[in-house]
């Protein structure tokens, strides 16, 4: 996963410095962000070799220390130091996964809104699975869009739960045989996140529509 994201350095460094406007920049960052998000939805964390986490549901944060791109509600910027790539950031809205670049002086991470838990371990009868939904089935609206809130603060006790004194804690990124394409993963604004004025929407959420319609059943 790590040589995605240096590509996606690789590649955007090249064409942010094509652009003229920041809502040139925003558009490129929404295909760079689908393409990254097409990624992240094929694979999921292995904790332990015990349970597995995976990513449904993400929104994505970009801020540029010397650009034009500015994210002002994003946590880990300013003086703070570089977090190395693919560090699991805990805040208060849940957990970021970052990729920062500090040759470049870019702070990037997408937060997991929403996840599946998978419990690997046991008899097939008993392992425990669910999608950290607020009801046990997905809401969706009069157009048949799912509408549901996942709650993003589960992740901390279901990604570091495990921890003890006793033994270490193992989070490891496993990439698996899913293909998805765009017409998998419904791109939408973020939660909870203003608007800059002047810019166009940032379409930075991304959700694995054909994923949690094929779990709880729902036709599109």
């Amino acid at each position: 996963m790590i040589e995605i994201f240096n590509k996606f350095y690789a590649d955007l460094e090249v064409d942010l410095s094509k652009c003229g406007n920041n809502n040139a920049r925003i558009a490129v960052l929404d295909k760079r962000f689908m393409e990254l998000a097409k990624h992240v939805f094929n694979g999921h964390f292995d904790v332990n070799g015990e349970y597995e986490i995976r990513p449904l549901d993400i929104e994505f944060y970009f801020h540029q220390e010397d650009g034009f791109v500015k994210e002002p509600q994003m946590y880990h910027k300013g003086a703070l130091p570089y977090f190395p790539m693919f560090t699991l950031c805990p805040n208060r809205s849940g957990v970021d996964v970052t990729f920062e670049n500090k040759k470049q002086k870019t702070r990037a991470s997408f937060l997991i809104r929403g996840y599946e838990y998978k419990d690997v371990g046991g008899k097939p009868e008993e392992i425990e699975e669910y999608v950290n939904t607020e009801s046990s089935s997905l809401k969706v609206d009069t157009e048949g869009n799912i509408i549901e809130h996942f709650r993003p603060q589960y992740l901390w006790e279901d990604l570091f739960g495990n921890a003890s004194i006793d033994k270490s804690l193992t989070i490891k990124w496993v990439d698996g045989p899913h293909n998805y394409d765009e017409s998998d993963i419904i791109p939408s604004e973020r939660l909870n996140v203003k608007a800059l004025e002047g810019e166009n929407r940032r379409m930075w959420r991304f959700t694995n529509d054909t994923y949690l319609r094929e779990k709880f059943g729902l036709n599109k």
